[in-house]
């Protein structure tokens, strides 16, 4: 059976006693707060990298949505012109070629139509804007009477 030396450390929660042999003496050293702080600071490195990238998916996904918007818009306002466009085919065969354009509103969007050149031969232009989002039409028609015959119809960046 082996007996334990008095004289040695004895641990406790707060920290380390130690007994001076020569004086008998007991002195008190804290314990160390060193793992602590280092346990803290990596939370903190690793809480900063994930709010980081959080915010990055955050933006990227509110990029891409605003793409996606005007995206949609874009083909909206296309979907506008095309509108606009046959309208004024419609309404040039109405007047057998009189019609000298206009001002169109249509839901969100608005529509310019100019119409130029002389019979039989006419130039539409049309320009629709919907929510910003502008997109240009050109066509050529080479006759009106008895009937339309378009030789182009091609999107434009200008009209």
């Amino acid at each position: 059976m082996k007996i334990q030396n008095q004289n040695s450390l004895k641990i406790i929660n707060c920290g380390t006693i130690s007994r001076n042999e020569a004086t008998g003496s007991k002195s008190y050293k804290p314990k160390s707060n060193r793992d602590g702080f280092i346990a803290l600071i990596a939370i903190l490195i690793i809480s900063g990298i994930i709010i980081l990238i959080s915010l990055t998916v955050s933006q990227l996904s509110i990029a891409e949505a605003q793409m996606s918007l005007q995206k949609s818009q874009s083909s909206q306002a296309y979907y506008l012109a095309n509108l606009c466009a046959e309208e004024a085919l419609m309404r040039l065969e109405e007047t057998n070629g009189a019609y000298a354009g206009g001002s169109e509103l249509i839901e969100n969007g608005s529509c310019i139509i100019s119409v130029s050149g002389n019979l039989p031969a006419k130039k539409v232009g049309i320009e629709a804007d919907f929510q910003n989002q502008i997109r240009k039409i050109k066509i050529i028609i080479s006759q009106i009477s008895p009937k339309i015959i378009i030789n182009s119809w091609q999107e434009v960046a200008e009209l």
